[in-house]
């Protein structure tokens, strides 16, 4: 069984990655916030992708575009840092994305999605995975889709069996998955709404030969929940060792940000992020949400986080 940490632009970078890596070493691989192929990578994205920031860690970088070329030449600047495979990102339903027919937005046009990994894996010299949704508009769109996928050599294909309009709402299309699983030969890794120990295990009964998983926000609201799932419960991990390990895991990402960050109002927005999910390991953690939500200082925010290490209960 294979776990990986899904990309979430602002949300996993080396840090945050570190993070997880030191405190729930359970994360098989890790995959950047998209890279734009478009241009030059920026000392921020250098920075992100360094092997000296990323020590122990698998990490692949997953590549926004439309454009063959343009990821080809990514993909050399990408080997001089070390890496030797990509991900296309086939996924992010943003409308500043789509507008630019990348990410989902590709989804629309499969003729032009046809002749962009005809050109790619034509030309490129390196393995390549896919991360994609199933459409744009509808479900029925999934099967020409898939079809195209079919003709090519895709390191892995992730599946997030959701439309683009859907964003991150309505229920995953399981249908569309078991499709793919007929008529896809390549490696395939499911994506969508694991969020405990019981969702993770209907999906793995739905689909026994599945081996791959990619989990996003879902280890944001439990970073323990790949250990529970191997453990299959969360009553078979002592609460005590939770707690800290989440304590622990909180305490690294805040100061990684407080030690590149300008200021501590900017590390505080960024915690305020991780704690939109981060609140669901905790129970009756609502109010406390809407003081952090509320905290102008790093004393205040810390005042309000300690408690809540130290007395909320850990949900089940």
């Amino acid at each position: 069984m294979q776990f990986y940490l899904a990309p979430m632009e602002g949300m996993t970078g080396y840090i945050v990655r570190n993070a997880f890596h030191h405190n729930f070493d359970y994360i098989d691989k890790y995959y950047t916030p998209f890279i734009p192929a478009a241009k030059r990578m920026n000392k921020k994205i250098q920075r992100d992708i360094d092997p000296s920031n990323n020590e122990g860690i698998t990490l692949i970088p997953q590549v926004m575009s439309n454009n063959a070329m343009e990821v080809i030449d990514l993909s050399h600047q990408l080997e001089k840092f070390g890496y030797t495979t990509l991900n296309i990102n086939l996924g992010c339903p943003s409308g500043t994305v789509v507008g630019k027919k990348r990410g989902s937005g590709l989804l629309f046009y499969p003729e032009e999605l046809d002749h962009f990994l005809e050109e790619l894996y034509s030309n490129i010299n390196i393995p390549v995975s896919i991360k994609t949704r199933i459409g744009f508009n509808s479900e029925d769109e999934w099967y020409e889709i898939a079809e195209i996928y079919s003709k090519y050599p895709i390191e892995e294909l992730t599946i997030h069996p959701r439309i683009q309009k859907d964003f991150y709402k309505n229920s995953p299309r399981l249908d569309a998955f078991k499709h793919a699983t007929e008529v896809i030969n390549c490696p395939l890794c499911y994506n969508g709404d694991i969020t405990s120990v019981e969702s993770f295990s209907k999906i793995h009964n739905e689909f026994p030969d599945i081996n791959s998983y990619m989990i996003g926000r879902g280890l944001f609201e439990r970073p323990g929940l790949i250990h529970e799932i191997m453990s299959n419960s969360a009553d078979d991990i002592d609460e005590k060792e939770k707690r800290e390990r989440i304590t622990n895991f909180h305490n690294e990402i805040l100061s990684g940000y407080l030690s590149i960050m300008s200021g501590e109002k900017d590390a505080m927005f960024r915690m305020k992020e991780i704690w939109l999910y981060l609140r669901k390991s905790f129970d009756d953690s609502d109010k406390y949400w809407k003081k952090i939500k509320k905290a102008q200082t790093l004393s205040d925010y810390n005042t309000i986080v300690n408690y809540i290490f130290n007395n909320l209960k850990l949900t089940k």
